[in-house]
């Protein structure tokens, strides 16, 4: 799993993910005014999106690049590899739109270098204007994010600077996996990946919780909440004729899961399914 190339940002706090062996457990972040935030101190939904968006801006291929290289050298590989497991959703026009979605959007993660700040000034018109269901998503989106990223810098870090590879091929790669133990989270992850897409599927099938998005269109724009209220808007659509994406997200996250199972098992061609 991999998440979209970040471009930098100022960092105005210490790093809280940048070691190799970083399972993407953060217990602590900045805000952007330099203020400590602990995971034991969430009570809201906001302080939930407050905290994962500081483990985005903790992402060390922020603030060094030439480490970023190496990050994007991995995502890269990754979604060459998305591609190929899930092909045949590809060649699909029963799943085409709702494949590209998960392997760019939820897979991918949200693009936050110009939304990070605009989304925690927002976040008291947003807790009042979307649904709770909808904030719960998004604040699922987020840490789904956030754990991508701490995830594939970990990856990044171990393949080019612990093993001292020069480039992202299969073999370095499950090197890679192997040395960083990363299994737990990686189930983790596709728990977060089922769960925002069970959630989109759901919301776009109750018509209260749909008609309450679509009128909350504009004043979202206005409150900087845009790119994520695009990001649920794209979801709900490529779902919505569906009638229920149950069955796709079950056989995706199958795929997925097995997949690191195999890794974990050490057999030899793991992305054999």
């Amino acid at each position: 799993m991999h998440s979209n190339t970040m471009h930098a940002i100022p960092s105005p706090a210490p790093h809280a993910a940048e070691t190799p062996m970083s399972t993407g457990n953060a217990d602590l972040v900045y805000t952007p005014e330099g203020h400590a935030l602990r995971r034991e101190d969430i009570k809201t939904l906001a302080d939930q999106m407050r905290f994962e968006l500081g483990r985005f801006r903790a992402w060390r291929s922020h603030s060094d690049e030439a480490f970023r290289e190496k990050f994007v050298a991995v995502q890269k590989w990754q979604a060459g590899r998305l591609t190929r497991t899930h092909a045949d959703f590809l060649k699909d026009e029963r799943y085409e739109a709702v494949t590209r979605f998960f392997l760019t959007d939820l897979y991918g993660g949200l693009d936050l270098n110009e939304l990070a700040r605009e989304i925690e000034r927002a976040l008291p018109v947003a807790t009042r204007l979307l649904p709770d269901s909808v904030m719960r998503t998004s604040a699922v989106a987020l840490e789904l994010n956030a754990l991508t990223g701490e995830l594939d810098e970990a990856v990044a870090a171990m393949l080019f600077e612990t093993l001292g590879h020069r480039e992202a091929t299969e073999q370095s790669i499950l090197e890679a996996y192997n040395a960083c133990q990363q299994h737990e989270a990686r189930y983790h992850q596709l728990d977060l990946l089922a769960e925002l897409g069970k959630g989109l599927d759901r919301y776009v099938r109750s018509r209260v919780i749909y008609a309450t998005f679509r009128i909350a269109h504009r004043p979202a724009r206005m409150a900087g909440l845009g790119g994520l209220y695009d990001f649920l808007d794209r979801g709900f659509e490529v779902m919505r004729p569906m009638g229920s994406a149950q069955d796709f997200i079950s056989l995706f996250i199958s795929r997925e899961r097995a997949i690191i199972d195999n890794i974990r098992d050490g057999k030899p061609d793991p992305y054999a399914l």
